[in-house]
């Protein structure tokens, strides 16, 4: 009798540390994708500002949405692609980066960025902030959602 309570005690501690160790797989998983993650930003305000169309295409998810401050609505990825002829991007600084996990697929992304450029022949700048939905496909990263903020 004392073995059969010994051994369904080591075999609901096999348990609980298995389940244990699934449940901290995606965190572990995501924290190590960060870095990933924030490089994907950084390269779309590249390829916005290079006008690098391919590029910023292929890194927005298909069912991509966007709400730029001061807008008038939701844009898409069309939208979002379009925008480079709209908009000369001629510098950019991004900081403060926090990238947490929504799961092993997703995470929010969160960055404060101070950029300026031209829009029809107008001077513009603007200090933002941002949040991103980011949702890994295969196993490349790609923008799902972007919000901008203005901040004075």
């Amino acid at each position: 009798m004392k073995m059969i309570v010994i051994a369904i005690a080591f075999f609901l501690w096999l348990t609980t540390a298995a389940m244990a160790q699934e449940v901290q797989h995606p965190a572990v998983k995501s924290a190590s994708s960060a870095p990933a993650v924030e490089a994907k930003v950084r390269k779309v305000w590249e390829d916005f500002k290079n006008k690098n169309k391919a590029g910023l295409g292929a890194a927005l998810a298909d069912g991509f949405r966007e709400m730029e401050e001061g807008g008038s609505g939701f844009g898409d990825k069309r939208a979002e692609i379009a925008m480079v002829d709209d908009f000369e991007l001629t510098s950019y600084v991004l900081r403060d980066f926090t990238v947490k996990s929504l799961g092993a697929q997703s995470a929010l992304v969160t960055y404060s960025a101070h950029y300026e450029g031209k829009s029809g022949g107008q001077m513009a700048k603007s200090d933002s902030i941002f949040g991103e939905v980011w949702v890994r496909e295969g196993s490349d990263w790609k923008a799902l959602y972007i919000q901008e903020t203005a901040v004075k």
